[in-house]
């Protein structure tokens, strides 16, 4: 199985249950938050934006996420990967943990902030695909400084495996020396 088939089937289950709650709900999907301006709204040291699963229409705005109610299971691997080594453990697809070595957190901010903004569609250009899935990731935290390296946590939302497979490449390209999902 190569790294895009796992990565398919791990998003496939999460994709599936968010598709479910579209077709159970009148809401709006996968809205990224906006101010007032009709700007997005951002947050945390990387001012980023960020997205909501669904938020029903005519209600009070409140927004209502999917949980993964599973993982898919597997046994934990580790592989070469370019220059680096490449870590992976079960995950849930709407809150992975991601760890690097080799970077430091000023420069994995960087590199996640441009890979964030790249699957987030800033500009809601995305068409939905035959789920009702707009393609997009929702949510990046604060990377931070841990023993050994950086750590956050991503929500990959409805973006294809390709997203994953890009922030590897990214932080690959950029030194890391080790990227762990887990």
């Amino acid at each position: 199985m190569t790294l895009i088939e796992l990565f398919t089937a791990i998003r496939a289950q999460y994709a599936q249950e968010l598709a479910d709650a579209i077709a159970a709900s009148d809401a709006h999907v996968e809205p990224a938050f906006r101010i007032e301006s009709g700007d997005l709204a951002v947050s945390g040291p990387l001012d980023l934006p960020y997205r909501a699963d669904l938020i029903p229409r005519g209600g009070d705005g409140s927004s209502v996420m999917v949980n993964s109610t599973s993982s898919l299971g597997f046994e934990p691997f580790t592989v070469a990967y370019g220059e680096c080594r490449l870590s992976v453990s079960p995950f849930v697809w709407d809150w992975t943990k991601v760890t690097v070595s080799g970077l430091s957190e000023e420069e994995t901010s960087k590199v996640l902030k441009a890979w964030f903004l790249r699957w987030f569609d800033p500009d809601d250009a995305n068409q939905a695909d035959g789920q009702g899935l707009f393609g997009v990731v929702h949510y990046l935290g604060e990377p931070k400084g841990i023993e050994g390296g950086v750590e956050w946590t991503v929500d990959f939302g409805s973006a294809p495996p390709e997203a994953v497979q890009d922030m590897i490449d990214r932080l690959e390209t950029h030194g890391a020396k080790e990227v762990s999902l887990s």
